[in-house]
């Protein structure tokens, strides 16, 4: 199996938005911050508008691989992009060449981002990934077809992941609405 180099394989932006260098516009530009980026590959859409031009290379789009600059714990693959959403400042985005399934390519770089922040940032007190450190990064690289299995069978692992917690989170709420209405028909009051 042969490896290769993160840069060889993938177009790596590291986004900066420089308001006193941007032009303005009429329309908001929708931007996600590293705040919109959670674990389990969750992402939150509510953006932050502002009338910055963007750069048309800060644009996000399916396929896409989204890592935090500043401690970074893990990836976000994008399955979903609203229409016109950028990254916002310290975020990297990671677009992968077309020999590598996208997929595959989130779960090698989720598995070596907190140890590469680590590397990458010795002696500072917030933990990042420098651009160096990130290009170096070696991935071996499956014969297309096995990565598609691999990167889905990781996907498919993230999405069991989340209903799992979204089933736990329905259950609590059926939970305590069993409880309010049994309290209700003894006559008492529920604070919850």
């Amino acid at each position: 199996m042969k490896h290769l180099r993160l840069s060889e394989i993938a177009e790596i932006k590291f986004c900066v938005v420089s308001p006193g260098r941007t032009k303005t516009q009429e329309m908001p530009t929708m931007w996600l911050q590293c705040a919109n980026f959670l674990r389990n590959n969750t992402i939150i859409y509510e953006a932050t508008a502002t009338n910055y031009v963007p750069d048309d290379e800060l644009l996000i789009k399916e396929d896409d691989i989204v890592v935090k600059r500043i401690s970074p714990m893990f990836v976000n693959y994008i399955d979903y992009i609203p229409n016109e959403m950028y990254a916002g400042n310290n975020l990297i985005v990671i677009t992968p060449k077309q020999e590598v399934y996208s997929k595959y390519l989130a779960m090698q770089l989720n598995e070596r981002i907190e140890s590469l922040s680590e590397s990458s940032s010795v002696g500072a007190v917030m933990k990042s990934v420098s651009r160096q450190h990130l290009e170096e990064v070696m991935i071996p690289l499956l014969p297309y077809e096995k990565q598609i299995l691999v990167g889905d069978l990781w996907y498919s692992g993230i999405e069991l992941e989340k209903m799992k917690s979204r089933l736990a989170e329905l259950e609590s709420q059926k939970r305590n609405y069993q409880i309010k209405k049994y309290v209700e028909t003894f006559g008492g009051k529920y604070n919850g």
